[in-house]
């Protein structure tokens, strides 16, 4: 047999032996790529982490926020904060489980003085814990208020003033010198029950 005739004879058995090296060339390339890319993928351990505490204020229902009392807030569980509400309002609040309001209005303030007699007739225990301005606001003002919470167990209170920057400035002070929170807490704290303009007053005394 001539080469002439030799050569297309094994032209295609060249083909075949070129293509299945190529074939498994290809095959052990995505074989190395799948590899890596498994290396690399995150582990899990099997140690879960940490649960992370949470902070985060208890939110108002539908039916407390319709009562429309101005600052309205629940800065932790059982306690409801506010600014000053009307006849109205502290009725609405009794119905929806209020049990206890106390107040940091001194009676002279205009507005205030009224509760006393409302909340005998709504069945609702009334106190006032008088806070004039920042110098009302000390260690023994904070004591009290958390002896006054403490006292209603699990019933919720409201604590109110006129505006609730008076209120925020006292449960601050109560986490701060009663609960040995940090500084940074108390505020947190502070704020989120309305602490506004007493601020600095209140960072000054938490030392």
């Amino acid at each position: 047999m001539s080469c002439s005739q030799l050569l297309p004879s094994l032209a295609p058995h060249r083909y075949d032996v070129a293509m299945k090296f190529r074939l498994l060339a290809l095959f052990a390339g995505a074989t190395l790529l799948l590899a890596a890319s498994c290396s690399n993928a995150p582990t899990t351990s099997s140690t879960a982490a940490p649960a992370t505490a949470n902070t985060t204020a208890p939110s108002l229902s539908a039916e407390l926020q319709a009562t429309k009392v101005g600052n309205l807030a629940m800065p932790m569980a059982g306690v409801l904060t506010a600014g000053q509400p009307t006849e109205e309002q502290l009725a609405q609040l009794a119905k929806l489980g209020v049990t206890k309001v106390v107040c940091l209005r001194p009676a002279t303030e205009a507005g205030t003085g009224w509760e006393e007699g409302k909340a005998a007739a709504l069945g609702v225990q009334f106190v006032r814990l008088p806070i004039a301005g920042a110098d009302d606001l000390t260690p023994a003002a904070a004591e009290k208020l958390a002896a006054e919470l403490a006292a209603a167990g699990d019933k919720t209170t409201l604590v109110c003033c006129g505006s609730c920057n008076r209120v925020g400035a006292l449960l601050a002070m109560k986490a701060f010198f009663v609960d040995k929170q940090s500084k940074e807490q108390a505020l947190a704290l502070g704020k989120a029950a309305g602490l506004t303009k007493m601020l600095p007053a209140v960072e000054a005394k938490l030392k």
